[in-house]
């Protein structure tokens, strides 16, 4: 691999736990319900900063503040419940009350991953991003898949899709978050196929199956039926502070209200600019392990049937304006399925890192180069 795997961080009574304390609750908490509940992991607290949640319930247990709880906490493992950004800061106040992360306390996609082999001999990982169409409807300067750069583009047929879904989960047990991307998803129209097989197929292997669009287009009316079905949850980046569709956009949250499907709008946007492909970094070795003591990624790229350790670094190589090395992607089919420790190797690059780290400017603490969030080209 490119730089040693972020697995294997986890002290060694880490092991043996079966009872955990959450920190953080939202939407990844519920997410991760289902898998604590198949690997038997119980919750003894539920900690969260905000105070509107304190006082309030997660399925069915009481949400307290950190002071309510800190005298009970003892020799008891600490969860951090939430993305990369968030994770920072509670790390940050966790240290400053004397814990030590890895220790006493590490993030969810660590624990996923780390944890479930060796406690459960099962191969997890936290978030994979397939990309289903290099097609957009926006041409936006900063896009962070660089679709407005791409030479040439392209779109995944339906076999394709599905072949790839079945090359991954012959592989690993089970995947928090599955996300299918683009580009813009609505306009691949293997899209309703694409979810109903993963539906049908491997649902009880998910957490959350989920498609992000910008809300453009409104979706045809039967991938709403599939969505019911199988609990399909759909995140929009609302772009309409910048780009003028209003219309279009509000005719498809209420086609969402109508037929009562599970939506999130992205409605505050911060945007770095990676640099790449107009200005890519340049860092020495010293930089590039700097910045990846910023910039930990948790979406892994499922295309092409491989399996990479960053979506976006496909994207760069997709685009036509950067090569990645062998070790940034691994060959699925290469990998005996019946193998559990070679499939495990599929985590430990969930956990890595990748050659285009070193020009990309990542969406690290470190990179504070911000840009208009949907200027377009």
């Amino acid at each position: 691999m490119y730089v040693d795997s972020n697995l294997n961080k986890l002290s060694e009574d880490w092991k043996d736990v079966d009872s955990v304390i959450l920190f953080g609750v939202g939407f990844v908490s519920q997410i991760c319900l289902h898998l604590f509940e198949k690997v038997d992991v119980r919750v003894a607290y539920v900690i969260d900063n905000d105070t509107t949640k304190q006082g309030t319930r997660w399925n069915g247990m009481l949400i307290s503040s950190f002071d309510e709880v800190k005298d009970k906490i003892g020799n008891q493992k600490i969860v951090i419940m939430t993305a990369h950004t968030a994770y920072n800061e509670i790390s940050q106040f966790l240290t400053e009350q004397g814990f030590v992360e890895h220790i006493d306390f590490c993030g969810i996609g660590q624990f996923i991953c780390e944890w479930s082999w060796h406690a459960k001999g099962m191969n997890c990982l936290y978030h994979v991003d397939m990309t289903i169409t290099t097609r957009c409807t926006f041409n936006c300067k900063h896009c962070n898949m660089f679709i407005p750069y791409y030479k040439q583009h392209s779109e995944c047929s339906f076999e394709e899709l599905k072949s790839n879904i079945d090359l991954l989960f012959s592989r690993v047990d089970y995947i928090v978050y599955l996300g299918l991307v683009g580009g813009e998803p609505t306009l691949n129209p293997a899209l309703k196929d694409v979810l109903q097989y993963i539906g049908e197929n491997y649902r009880e292997k998910c957490g959350r199956i989920i498609y992000v669009i910008n809300g453009s287009r409104v979706p045809s009316g039967d991938i709403f039926d599939v969505m019911k079905k199988y609990d399909i949850y759909l995140e929009i980046s609302d772009y309409r502070e910048f780009i003028p569709y209003h219309a279009k956009f509000e005719e498809l949250i209420k086609k969402l209200e109508q037929h009562d499907i599970q939506y999130n709008v992205r409605h505050s946007q911060i945007w770095a600019d990676f640099g790449f492909p107009t200005a890519p970094v340049k860092r020495n070795a010293e930089e590039l392990r700097e910045h990846l003591r910023c910039c930990h990624p948790e979406w892994n790229g499922l295309n092409d049937g491989k399996f990479y350790y960053c979506n976006i670094s496909w994207s760069a190589e997709k685009s036509g304006h950067f090569k990645l090395r062998p070790e940034d992607y691994i060959v699925l089919k290469d990998i005996n399925p019946n193998d559990k420790e070679a499939c495990h190797k599929i985590v430990e690059l969930s956990r890595g890192t990748s050659s285009f780290c070193r020009i990309c400017g990542g969406c690290g603490s470190d990179n504070t180069n911000y840009v208009p969030v949907g200027e377009q080209l």
